[in-house]
């Protein structure tokens, strides 16, 4: 809608942004957070690490350059989730079972699955573990894998990483990086 404010015309803009998190009954694991702004667009699942700061209200700084990135990418949604998902306490194998069945879940769900955990996991034999597991599900679902790349052709980045934060570049995930690793 136009208005005149003085001598100039604007026009006012208005959004929501629809923020849903679930969690364990004891809120010790952070398991799916959901950011839905146009739900006409393209859904994807991103999955990253360690479950950050990110709540039905606040906002960090990996879930801003997510949906940015997302929403410049034509995206109109998104489904945040990590391999560790604890908050409080050491991460358990109960915690991970309960992740996996999410995972497999949340899979159905999107158009896309950007893995996006970063290069710090290759010494992380847990972490290894956790995405071969997620892999098998996203392999037998037939989910399109994607990754980021940066503008030197590098792949496997955290959005937080600086060549990548303020632009992305999706290409299909190399299936094999995964299972290279034991």
């Amino acid at each position: 809608m136009l208005y005149l404010k003085g001598a100039k015309t604007v026009k006012i803009m208005k959004g929501t942004i629809r923020t849903e998190v679930t969690y364990d009954d004891e809120m010790k694991n952070k398991y799916v957070v959901k950011k839905e702004w146009d739900k006409n667009k393209r859904k994807a699942l991103i999955l990253m690490k360690s479950a950050g700061l990110t709540d039905e209200i606040v906002q960090d700084q990996t879930t801003m350059y997510v949906m940015n990135n997302l929403s410049k990418l034509g995206y109109g949604s998104v489904d945040i989730m990590n391999l560790f998902t604890t908050l409080e306490g050491n991460d358990t194998n109960g915690s991970g079972t309960e992740n996996l069945k999410f995972v497999q879940e949340e899979v159905t769900k999107v158009d896309d699955v950007i893995i996006a955990v970063g290069t710090g996991i290759e010494t992380n034999k847990e972490a290894q573990k956790r995405l071969r597991m997620i892999m098998a599900i996203l392999l037998d679902k037939k989910a399109t894998i994607l990754q980021i790349e940066c503008p030197k052709g590098r792949r496997g980045f955290h959005p937080l990483y600086p060549a990548v934060k303020n632009g992305w570049k999706l290409v299909p995930y190399d299936i094999s990086l995964v299972e290279q690793v034991d």
